[in-house]
């Protein structure tokens, strides 16, 4: 999928190419469902939440110039759709809501007398995606419990984002929730990164019961530094868990006829 250079074209125009192509890659995994559908693939669909724990890479110059950027949780919610090929292997695209972003702590003592008074800041940059994954699934195990590793690329799209600072002063003061325009700070909404993930499902009479843990790496550069070529780019680590209902049922094993003895007749 070719990466649009989003930065040289005006404020409105770069949100309807954003629009246009989520709107290719929901048609496109819509299109693939029911071409997969159609060939009796084994199919199920669910919902998944969690805990998404978000940061940003960056490098060793903003490293050393900036405060360090730290783990922020945030939620987790999505649909899912399983597409089984056998036992063992099985597609699994999904539409998640997504809280990203990294935190930073700034503090400093001021002294008075005998005394050294905290004083400083913490503060979160939270943003809200929208992010389709479409993962490879790979299983160990049996028909009830099974391991799986999931691996694959996602698409993202940041809906808004906000900064939350929380001033400090020998106690920790309410926070300050500020909105941030991220078409006015050159924020790069639109994200391509790549996921990969371990997990355990566990198949009960249709109904599947899911948890895993998964990394999401993104590639796609959120801000551009003036002059300088520094990047910063997403990476979060997810824990979720969820359940999964199968569409039709799996084929039964049919047993083969044991054939009957002859009887020896004295």
């Amino acid at each position: 999928m070719p990466v649009t250079d989003y930065k040289n074209v005006s404020s409105s125009s770069k949100t309807n190419l954003i629009l246009k192509h989520m709107k290719k890659t929901i048609v496109f995994a819509l299109f693939s469902f029911a071409i997969l559908n159609t060939n009796l693939a084994q199919v199920a669909i669910g919902l998944k939440t969690g805990v998404n724990f978000a940061s940003v890479h960056t490098t060793d110059l903003i490293d050393q110039a900036a405060p360090d950027f730290r783990y922020t949780p945030g939620f987790t919610l999505g649909g899912v759709t399983e597409i089984n090929f056998g036992r063992y292997f099985a597609l699994q695209p999904e539409v998640n809501w997504v809280q990203k972003g990294f935190t930073w702590d700034e503090s400093a003592g001021v002294p008075i007398g005998n005394i050294e008074i905290p004083l400083g800041a913490k503060a979160t940059f939270r943003s809200n995606y929208i992010e389709v994954p479409l993962l490879a699934k790979v299983k160990l195990g049996n028909e009830v419990v099974q391991a799986y590793i999931l691996a694959g690329p996602s698409v993202g799209y940041a809906t808004n984002a906000k900064i939350i600072t929380r001033p400090r002063l020998f106690f920790e003061f309410d926070p300050i929730k500020t909105n941030v325009n991220l078409d006015n700070i050159n924020y790069e909404r639109f994200d391509i990164g790549a996921t990969g993930g371990l997990g355990v499902q566990f198949n009960l009479n249709g109904v599947k019961i899911f948890a895993d843990a998964r990394y999401t790496h993104g590639f796609t550069e959120l801000y551009d530094f003036p002059v300088v070529n520094e990047k910063i780019l997403n990476r979060s680590v997810a824990l979720s868990a969820g359940m999964l209902f199968d569409l039709q049922p799996a084929p039964r094993k049919t047993k083969r006829p044991v054939p009957s003895r002859p009887t020896m007749r004295r």
